[in-house]
C-alpha cells in the first residue's frame, strides 16, 4: 500500500496513514455516491470503480460537501473529526477522510474543481492489485493558483484527438488551464483577421465542453502583431469579433500575444499615433480589448504577453507597458532566457517590478520545435520551491509529440500543485511508472535516461557514456559490461511496444527503432573480429544516414560506432 501513497501524482500536501486498509473483493470497488455520480461516469473511471445506487451494496460509500466559503468548511472539519490543519486550503484544495468502521468517505471543498481533484485522489489511492483502499486522512492543496499546459509551439498543429487527450490529461493531474496558442495555427497568427472556418470553430467549441467537464479553463490566444494597424478601429473591430466568438461559449479567460514579432511599428500611422512607441500601442490596444471583453462579461480576464518576454534588463519598452498597460491585465513571461535553466523568485519580482504587474510563468520545456529530432524526456528540474508566492502560476510548453511529452509534463504537475516537497527526480520515476505501469517502466526507465539533455539540462546517458570510456580504456576486460546495457538498449523497442499508453509508443517510435539499431550495430562491432570490423562500421553508417532526423543518446552511440 505504501507504494500506491509513494507513487501519488501530484504528490499530496497533507496525509495521515496508519497502516489500515479496506479491503474489497471483486475487480473493481463498488461505490456509492448518490449526489455526485457524474464525477464518476468517466470512462477513466471505469478500471476502478463500480457506482451503485445503495451503501447496503457498497465496498465505500462517498459522502461528500461542497461548502460556500472556508469557514464552513473548517467547521465541518471540526464535526468530522478531522486532525489535519485547514489554514492553507485553497479554492482548488479539498479535504478527504476515510471511515474505517462506517466505511465512508467523507470530502469536502470549497468549490467543484476540488471535489473534482478529490476524485482524482480516489482513483489513485485504490491497490487493485491487492484489492486493498487505504483508510488515510488527507488535506490537498495546490501551490500554483494557475497550472497547465499551453500549446504555444511552431511546427505541425496537434489533432484534435491530440488537444482532447492533452486537456483530460490536465484534469488528471490537477492542472486547471489549457492555453490554445498553435503558432502555426494560420488563424492564430498571419490570418487572425479571418473567422475560423465552421469546422474548425467547431472543433474548438468541442475543446471548450471536453475542458469544462475536467474543470480546465480554456484559454484562448490570439497573435495578431505581426500585421496589425493598432490605431485601425476596423482592425479592433475584427480582432473582438476574434474574441466574441469564444466568449459567447462560456470561456472567460483570453490572451494576446505580442511574442516573436518585431520591435518596430510597421504602419506609418500608428508611428504617428503613438510616437513610434511599439509599447504604447501594445498597450492602448490590450487596454480598449480589457474594457471590451469586461462589458462582456464581468468575469474576463486578460493575459498579456509582450514582445520583451524575456530579457533581463529593464527599457524603454517595459516602462511604458508599467506605466499604460492595465493593472488587472496579468503579464506572460518566460524567465531568464527564452529557454530557462532556472526561475528563482528573486528573478521575478524583479521582472514583475519592471513591467509593474503580476507575471505568470511561459515554461518553455519540454517543448522541442526549435530542437527537431530530439525528445527531452527529463523532469522539469531549477525552478524554486516557492517561486508560487512571486507569480500567478505557470503553463508548460510540451514537445510536438503531445504523449511523450507526458513525462516531463507529470512532473511539472507535481511541483505546481506540490512544489515545497518536489524532488525532480522522485517525480521522474513516478511519471514513468504512470506511463508504462509496472510490468514496464524498468524499461522505460532506461530508454528516457538516453533522453535527458536539453536546453534546460545539460547531460543524458550518463551509464552508456562511463561503459563506453571504461571499454575504451580496457575492451579486454569491460566488453561484457558494456555489451549487456547495448543488448538492453536493443531489446526495448519490442518491450515498449506493449505499455499501457499505446500513444506515447507510437511518438517515440522513430527514436526506440534507431536506438535499437545502433545498439546492435554497436554489439556487432565490439564482439566481432577486426577483419569484420569495417563492414559492420560501414552498415552502422548506412543506419546513421537513415535514422540521421533522430538524435539518439545525445549523437554519443553514432559517435561511439564511427570511432571504435
Amino acid at each position: 500500500m505504501n507504494s500506491v501513497l509513494k507513487n501519488m501524482n501530484p504528490s499530496l500536501k497533507k496525509l495521515f496513514y496508519e497502516g489500515k486498509n479496506i479491503e474489497y473483493e471483486c475487480s473493481r470497488m463498488k461505490i456509492c455516491c448518490n449526489n455526485y455520480e457524474n464525477f464518476f461516469a468517466d470512462n477513466s473511471f471505469s478500471d476502478y470503480f463500480i457506482l451503485v445506487d445503495k451503501p447496503s451494496k457498497a465496498d465505500l460509500t462517498i459522502k461528500e460537501v461542497i461548502f460556500s466559503s472556508i469557514e464552513e468548511l473548517k467547521k465541518f472539519l471540526y464535526e468530522k473529526k478531522f486532525e489535519l490543519s485547514v489554514e492553507d486550503l485553497n479554492q482548488d484544495g479539498y479535504m478527504l477522510k476515510v471511515h474505517e468502521h462506517k466505511r465512508e468517505v467523507s470530502i469536502g471543498s470549497t468549490s467543484k474543481r476540488g471535489f473534482f481533484y478529490a476524485v482524482q485522489t480516489l482513483k489513485k489511492l485504490i491497490n487493485t492489485k491487492n484489492k486493498l483502499f487505504p483508510i488515510v486522512e488527507i488535506i490537498d492543496f495546490p501551490s500554483f493558483k494557475l497550472r497547465g499546459v499551453i500549446e504555444g509551439f511552431y511546427g505541425e498543429t496537434w489533432s484534435h484527438k491530440n488537444r482532447v487527450d492533452i486537456i483530460k490529461f490536465c484534469g488528471e493531474n490537477k492542472m486547471n488551464v489549457y492555453w490554445y496558442a498553435p503558432k502555426d495555427d494560420p488563424y492564430h497568427r498571419e490570418k487572425w483577421r479571418e473567422p475560423y472556418p465552421l469546422e474548425e470553430k467547431e472543433r474548438i467549441y468541442d475543446l471548450i465542453e471536453v475542458a469544462k467537464e475536467n474543470y480546465v479553463d480554456f484559454v484562448f490566444c490570439v497573435s495578431p502583431g505581426l500585421s496589425m494597424k493598432f490605431g485601425d478601429e476596423k482592425e479592433f473591430s475584427l480582432l473582438c469579433n476574434k474574441y466574441e466568438e469564444i466568449l459567447s461559449k462560456g470561456v472567460t479567460n483570453v490572451a494576446i500575444l505580442f511574442d516573436d514579432i518585431p520591435q518596430k511599428l510597421e504602419h506609418e500611422e500608428d508611428d504617428r499615433m503613438f510616437n513610434n512607441n511599439y509599447g504604447l500601442a501594445q498597450a492602448y490596444v490590450a487596454n480598449k480589448l480589457y474594457d471590451f471583453l469586461k462589458k462582456k462579461n464581468s468575469k474576463a480576464r486578460l493575459y498579456f504577453c509582450p514582445t520583451e518576454y524575456w530579457q533581463k534588463d529593464d527599457s524603454l519598452y517595459r516602462k511604458t507597458i508599467k506605466e499604460n498597460l492595465h493593472s488587472d491585465i496579468v503579464v506572460i513571461w518566460t524567465g531568464d532566457g527564452v529557454f530557462s535553466r532556472k526561475v528563482s523568485r528573486k528573478n521575478a519580482d524583479e521582472i514583475s517590478n519592471q513591467f509593474g504587474h503580476k507575471l505568470i510563468l511561459w515554461d518553455n520545456y519540454p517543448v522541442n520545435d526549435a530542437d527537431e529530432g530530439k525528445l527531452f524526456l527529463a523532469p522539469l528540474t531549477n525552478r524554486e520551491n516557492d517561486l508560487y508566492k512571486s507569480i500567478e502560476g505557470a503553463m508548460a510548453n510540451p514537445m510536438n509529440q503531445p504523449y511523450a511529452s507526458m513525462i516531463a509534463l507529470q512532473t511539472i504537475s507535481d511541483y505546481l500543485w506540490n512544489s515545497e516537497a518536489y524532488n525532480p527526480w522522485i517525480s521522474w520515476e513516478k511519471a514513468i511508472l504512470n506511463i508504462a505501469g509496472e510490468d514496464f517502466s524498468e524499461e522505460l526507465k532506461l530508454f528516457s535516461e538516453n533522453f535527458l539533455k536539453s536546453r534546460l539540462f545539460e547531460g543524458t546517458s550518463f551509464r552508456l557514456k562511463k561503459l563506453m570510456k571504461d571499454y575504451k580504456d580496457d575492451p579486454l576486460n569491460k566488453n561484457r559490461e558494456l555489451v549487456s546495457y547495448l543488448e538492453n538498449l536493443s531489446r526495448l523497442e519490442e518491450k515498449l511496444s506493449k505499455i499501457k499508453v499505446k500513444k506515447f509508443y507510437e511518438d517515440i517510435e522513430p527514436w526506440l527503432t534507431k536506438l535499437s539499431e545502433l545498439s546492435k550495430i554497436a554489439i556487432k562491432i565490439t564482439t566481432s573480429p577486426e577483419s569484420e570490423k569495417v563492414r559492420l562500421k560501414n552498415e552502422g553508417e548506412i543506419r546513421i544516414k537513415e535514422y540521421e532526423n533522430y538524435s539518439v543518446c545525445g549523437d554519443i552511440l553514432d559517435e561511439f560506432i564511427r570511432e571504435i
